[in-house]
C-alpha cells in the first residue's frame, strides 16, 4: 500500500506511455481476430479499478463515494433496461463503460490531484510513440487504411482513425512547448515526423488542431510583443508563417489529406470549396461528415423511445445491431444514456472542471498551451466526438485537464551520490531537515541509494535511485548511461518548481537538477581555486556542468563565491553565498550520548572530525603537531582513501599512544563534546561543517582556513594558524597558553533566516 502512495505518479505515467501500444494492440486484436473484446481494453479496465481502489482504500479519499455511488446507481438502472428491453447485453455493458470511462478516470485522478504531477515531457514521449506507430508502416506502405472505401489514409496499425486523431490534436499544443524549449535536431524531426503523419493520415481534425495552436500561440506572442512595444517578433513571426505556409502548400496535393477533399469536392460535383458554404446539406456532408443528419436521425429514434430509455439512455444496439453514433460526444452521451445519465456525466465533469481552473497555475506560454489544449478537448467533443468518449483519448483528457491544477505544496528535487559518512552529505541532510514538509514535497535523487546516513532521511522524503554505470567497455556504459538519463527526463523534465545539484563534482547530479527544473541551482561546497589552482582548469570545471544554465549558484563561503564571480563576473547575480544547515538541537544531545573511550588526564585533547584524505586535508601537519608537543592527545574520527597512510606515518613516529584512529562515526559529537580543541590543518576547505557543529558545542577551533559566509567570520570564532609546520607549532603553543572565552553565537536564528531566503527560492516562478 505504502509503496502505491509513493509512486502513483510514476504509475499513472507510465500508463499513459503505454497507451500507444495498448491501442496498437487493440488494433491488431479488432483487424485479425475481429473481436470487439480486446487485451487493451482489458487493460485499462483494470487500470480504471486500480485507480477506484487505491482512491478509496490506499488514500483513503471519503469525497470520492457519493460520485462513485452515483455512477454505480445509474449503472444499475442502464443495465435494468437492457434486461428489460433486451438487446446485445454484452455490446450495450461495453459502450457503457467506455463512455463512462471518462467521469470514472476525472473523479479518481482529482481525488488523487495533489499526488500527480505528469511532465510535459511524458506527454510528448506519449506523442512521439503514437506518431512513430503510424509514420514507420507509412514508411513501408504497411498498415490499415484510415478509411475503407473512397478516401485515402494511412492509421498504422490502429483501429479508430478519430481516437488517434483526437489523440494527437490534444498534444499538439504539448508538442509546441517541448519543440520551442529544446530547439534541437530532434525537435526539428519531431515536426517532420507530425507533419508527415497529420497529412498522410487523411482526417481533417490533426491539421484543425494545428491550425488553432499556432493561431493561439501567434496571439499570444503578438499580445506580449505589443505590451512590450517590441515587434521584431510579430514581424519574424509573419514572415516564418508565410514560409510555412508556402512549404505546405507545396506539399499538400501529394498528400492524403489532399486527396480527401479533392475526392469529396467531386463526389458533391463541386469545383472548389467555396461552393461548399452556398448550401446547408454541403456544409454538412463536407466539413461535419452528415453528423447533423445522422443527429436529427438519432433525435427521431430517441423520441420514439419510452420513457425509461428516454431517462437512462437507448444504449448502443436496437435488434442486437450496433446503432451508428452522431461522433458529437455531447449527443451521443445524452441520446445513449438518457436524461439521467447525461446530466449525472456533466454535472461530474463540470464541477471538477470548474475546481480545477479555480487553482489553475499562473499563466505563462506553457501553461496557455495547456488551456489550448482544454478548449480542444471541448470543441472536439463537439465537433468531431471520440474525445471524452474514448477510453485513450479521455484519459489523455484528464490528464492535460489535471496539468492545469496548482498544486497545495511546491515540489522540490536534490540530487546528489549517496548518503555515506562525509561533510557533504551530513549538510545534505541536515538541509532536508530543514524543509517545511507541510509547505513541500521532497525527492532526493542518488546515484547510490546507500549510506549510513539513510537512516536519518526523514520519511517525507522520497528516495530515488538513477544509477551511475561503471562498465569497463565504455560504449556499453554510456549506453546505459544515456538510457538512464533518458528515463528521467521523460518522467521528470521540468516536473519541478525547484532543483539543487547538490554534489558539484557529480556530472550526473548536474544533468539531473539541470532537467527537472528551470528554477535550478548549484551548490558550492569548496574553493575550486584551491583544488585546481589554475583558472582555465576552473573554468574547465564549471563549463563542463554548464554553469551558464542555472538560475542560482550557491556557495558556502565569501572566498569561494568571490573568486568565481572573478572568473564569471556575467553570472554575478547569480551567486548567493549560502552555507550549510546543521541540527543544533539534535547536536547537543547526540553529544551526550556515553562513549567507551576516556579523555586523557594532564593532556590538551584535540580532536579532527573530516575524511583521511591527504590532498585537502593535510592530517600530517597535526600528526607532526602532536610529536612536537608533548602534552597533547589527538582523536581522528573518519575514514578515507588515504587512511592506510596516516596509520603508517603514526606508526613511524611511535605515536600509537598519543593519536588514536576512531574511523567513521555517524555521531561524532561525544568525542567532539570531550575535546579541548577541534582542529583542521587543511590545505583548503569550504566551510566545514565541523566549524558550525564545534561553535555550537562551544568548542575552541584551531585551523588553517579562515573563511567567511554571509554572517559568520570564522576569525572571530577560531584560531587561525600558518600552514607552515613550523610556525604552526609556535602558533599552536601560544594557544595552548591562552584562556580567552569563546564568543557566542545563535546559529539557529541564522539559520531560520536562511531557510527564509531558500523559501524565497523555491517559491520563484520561472
Amino acid at each position: 500500500m505504502e509503496n502505491i502512495k509513493k509512486n502513483i505518479n510514476i504509475y499513472i505515467a507510465s500508463f499513459l506511455l503505454i497507451e500507444p501500444l495498448l491501442d496498437l494492440i487493440t488494433g491488431l486484436n479488432l483487424h485479425l481476430l475481429n473481436t470487439s473484446i480486446t487485451i487493451g481494453i482489458v487493460v485499462k479496465v483494470l487500470f480504471m479499478l486500480f485507480l477506484v481502489f487505491t482512491t478509496l482504500f490506499v488514500f483513503k479519499n471519503k469525497k470520492v463515494i457519493i460520485p462513485y455511488l452515483l455512477i454505480g446507481l445509474y449503472f444499475i438502472f442502464f443495465i435494468t433496461g437492457k434486461i428489460l428491453y433486451p438487446t446485445s447485453f454484452l455490446g450495450e455493458i461495453q459502450g457503457l463503460i467506455k463512455t463512462f470511462y471518462f467521469p470514472i478516470i476525472f473523479i479518481s485522478l482529482y481525488a488523487l490531484r495533489d499526488n500527480i504531477k505528469i511532465s510535459k515531457m511524458t506527454f510528448f514521449t506519449t506523442l512521439i510513440l503514437y506518431l512513430l506507430c503510424i509514420f514507420v508502416p507509412l514508411i513501408f506502405h504497411t498498415g490499415y487504411k484510415t478509411y475503407q472505401i473512397t478516401k485515402a489514409g494511412t492509421l498504422g496499425f490502429y483501429n479508430s482513425a478519430n481516437e488517434i486523431s483526437g489523440i494527437i490534436s490534444l498534444l499538439t499544443p504539448i508538442m509546441f512547448i517541448i519543440v520551442l524549449q529544446k530547439k534541437n535536431i530532434f525537435s526539428l524531426l519531431s515536426i517532420l515526423i507530425y507533419l508527415a503523419v497529420i497529412l498522410m493520415i487523411g482526417t481533417k481534425t490533426p491539421l484543425l488542431s494545428l491550425i488553432i495552436t499556432i493561431g493561439a500561440s501567434l496571439m499570444y506572442l503578438w499580445i506580449k510583443s505589443f505590451k512590450k512595444k517590441i515587434y521584431k517578433p510579430i514581424i519574424i513571426s509573419l514572415i516564418l508563417v508565410i514560409i510555412f505556409s508556402s512549404l505546405i502548400g507545396l506539399i499538400l496535393p501529394k498528400t492524403n489529406f489532399y486527396k480527401n477533399i479533392k475526392t469529396h469536392l467531386d463526389y458533391l460535383e463541386l469545383d472548389n470549396i467555396g461552393e461548399v458554404f452556398t448550401d446547408k446539406k454541403l456544409i454538412d456532408h463536407f466539413i461535419f461528415s452528415e453528423r447533423i443528419t445522422f443527429l436529427e436521425k438519432k433525435y427521431k429514434v430517441y423520441e420514439k423511445a419510452n420513457l425509461y430509455q428516454k431517462l437512462f439512455g437507448i444504449g448502443y444496439y436496437k435488434n442486437k445491431k450496433q446503432t451508428k453514433l452522431v461522433e458529437m460526444d455531447y449527443f451521443d452521451i445524452f441520446f445513449s444514456h438518457g436524461i439521467i445519465g447525461f446530466i449525472i456525466y456533466f454535472s461530474i465533469f463540470i464541477l471538477l472542471l470548474i475546481k480545477v481552473l479555480r487553482k489553475s497555475l499562473k499563466l505563462n506560454y506553457e501553461n496557455y498551451m495547456l488551456y489550448v489544449s482544454l478548449s480542444l478537448i471541448i470543441f472536439l467533443s463537439f465537433f468531431t466526438g471520440h474525445i471524452i468518449t474514448g477510453p485513450s483519448v479521455s484519459f489523455l483528457s484528464v490528464l492535460l485537464i489535471l496539468s492545469l491544477y496548482k498544486h497545495k505544496k511546491k515540489d522540490l528535487l536534490f540530487a546528489g551520490v549517496n548518503l555515506e559518512i562525509g561533510g557533504i552529505e551530513k549538510a545534505q541532510i541536515n538541509l532536508l531537515d530543514n524543509i517545511n514538509y507541510n509547505k513541500y514535497n521532497v525527492t532526493l535523487v542518488l546515484e547510490e541509494a546507500k549510506g549510513k546516513f539513510l537512516k536519518d532521511l526523514k520519511k517525507d522524503v522520497t528516495l530515488q535511485e538513477v544509477k551511475v554505470s561503471k562498465n569497463n567497455i565504455t560504449i556499453l556504459r554510456k549506453l546505459i548511461n544515456f538510457s538512464r538519463k533518458l528515463i528521467f527526463e521523460i518522467y521528470s523534465y521540468q516536473n519541478y518548481d525547484f532543483s539543487c545539484c547538490y554534489t558539484t563534482y557529480s556530472y550526473s547530479s548536474n544533468k539531473l537538477s539541470l532537467i527537472a527544473s528551470r528554477n535550478n541551482s548549484l551548490y558550492v561546497h569548496t574553493n575550486y581555486k584551491d583544488v585546481y589552482k589554475e583558472d582555465a582548469i576552473v573554468r574547465e570545471f564549471f563549463d563542463s556542468r554548464k554553469i551558464n544554465n542555472y538560475r542560482h549558484i550557491f556557495f558556502v563561503s565569501n572566498e569561494a563565491a568571490n573568486y568565481f564571480v572573478s572568473l564569471y563576473p556575467n553570472l554575478k547575480e547569480r551567486v548567493l553565498v549560502f552555507n550549510n544547515f546543521i541540527n543544533t538541537n539534535d547536536i547537543i544531545e547526540k553529544s551526550k550520548e556515553e562513549i567507551n573511550i576516556e579523555k586523557p588526564k594532564n593532556k590538551k585533547l584535540f580532536v579532527f572530525v573530516g575524511r583521511l584524505e591527504d590532498a585537502s586535508k593535510k592530517l600530517g601537519r597535526m600528526i607532526n603537531l602532536v610529536k612536537e608537543i608533548r602534552n597533547i592527545e589527538l582523536w581522528i574520527v573518519g575514514d578515507g582513501p588515504d587512511g592506510n597512510m596516516y596509520h603508517d606515518l603514526v606508526k613511524k613516529l611511535n605515536l600509537t599512544k598519543k593519536i588514536h584512529f576512531l574511523g567513521p562515526k555517524s555521531n561524532p559529537y561525544p568525542y567532539m563534546e570531550k575535546a579541548d580543541y577541534l582542529i583542521l590543518t587543511s590545505e583548503y576547505e569550504g566551510f566545514p561543517v565541523v566549524y558550525l557543529e564545534g561553535i555550537t558545542l562551544k568548542k575552541k577551533i584551531i585551523t588553517t582556513v579562515s573563511v567567511s559566509d554571509d554572517e559568520i567570520d570564522m576569525k572571530d570564532y577560531a584560531y587561525i594558524i600558518s600552514k607552515e609546520e613550523n610556525l604552526m607549532v609556535e602558533e599552536v603553543r601560544k594557544i595552548l597558553d591562552k584562556k580567552e572565552n569563546i564568543k557566542d553565537i545563535d546559529i539557529e536564528k541564522i539559520q531560520k533566516r536562511r531557510i527564509e531566503k531558500l523559501e524565497n527560492i523555491f517559491n520563484e516562478v520561472v
